[in-house]
């Protein structure tokens, strides 16, 4: 967080707006911006604030495949998401739940409609006409997101596994809480993930991968990059994608960023950003990403 520091040069006193940013385990780098012989009132004192931190996240992360321009709207937004201290509570209200249930499990063939979501999560009413595994899969999503939001420890084996369980559990998904013993296809792509006694060793790579990168990598781009590689491996018997969805949102969270809701409208370029990365390409899904946050939580100048 930022804070104001006070320096007397010759006979008066001055002050500075100061943060102290971690750029690696042994190193601190101070920001400073100086506000003169008087503390500013609050609404400047934000304007500084937001400025100190877009120019601390800036040096912070290094961006390998966001543009310039989408990079510095995301960082305005990352910025003032820290300024104001928005809570997960604060911005995931019930609606938000609603719609990000919805749209996860459309995306995965749910016939469960939006209203039907919200009459079953927030009227707690099991809606006429929907399947009975429908309903449980929504259930499970909700369970789901508040593990997730919940959770305070590390990118784990044992945290993807009880993610895994939290979206299939009271399913007919043979292996619930690890990994798949079978090779798979999924249809509709040309993509052949991995064998199936491989997935062990990837998804510790990835996690080795992440603490490397965590610290460096801009958080949007790390987000999509660890969606892309959890879908690509596919280490799960079932619920690779709402699991991957989950991870990219847990990302974003603990960096301060709010939650994105991939709709099932635009499943088609959900898609084909994901297939861009099955080819090495993750600058797409990275793109693809930062619109969606942009489009959800910003109005564009």
């Amino acid at each position: 967080m930022s804070f104001i520091e006070k320096q007397r040069h010759g006979n008066y006193e001055y002050y500075y707006l100061v943060k102290n940013v971690r750029i690696s385990p042994t190193e601190v780098k101070k920001y400073r911006i100086f506000l003169g012989r008087a503390i500013p009132k609050n609404e400047v004192l934000r304007n500084h604030m937001l400025t100190l931190e877009k120019k601390a996240l800036a040096e912070k992360f290094q961006s390998k495949w966001l543009p310039k321009s989408t990079l510095e709207r995301i960082d305005d937004l990352m910025a003032t998401s820290i300024i104001y201290n928005k809570s997960p509570e604060s911005i995931q209200p019930k609606d938000f739940l609603v719609r990000y249930t919805y749209n996860t499990n459309a995306i995965e063939g749910s016939r469960m409609s939006l209203r039907q979501t919200a009459l079953l999560l927030v009227d707690k009413v099991t809606p006429e006409g929907a399947s009975a595994n429908d309903v449980i899969e929504a259930l499970n999503s909700a369970d789901a997101w508040q593990y997730v939001n919940t959770h305070r420890g590390g990118l784990t084996i044992s945290f993807l596994k009880k993610i895994q369980v939290e979206v299939t559990k009271n399913t007919l998904c043979r292996i619930q809480g690890d990994f798949r013993d079978g090779d798979v296809l999924i249809a509709g792509s040309d993509h052949l993930p991995p064998r199936a006694e491989e997935a062990p060793l990837l998804v510790k790579k990835l996690i080795l991968e992440y603490r490397q990168l965590k610290a460096s990598l801009h958080p949007v781009e790390l987000a999509a990059y660890l969606h892309n590689r959890m879908v690509n491996m596919h280490p799960f018997t079932d619920g690779n994608g709402r699991t991957a969805r989950l991870i990219l949102n847990w990302v974003l969270l603990r960096n301060r960023l709010p939650p994105v809701i991939i709709e099932s409208s635009i499943k088609e370029r959900y898609y084909k950003a994901i297939e861009e990365g099955d080819k090495g390409n993750h600058a797409a899904f990275s793109i693809f990403l930062a619109e969606n946050l942009l489009l959800q939580y910003t109005v564009k100048g």
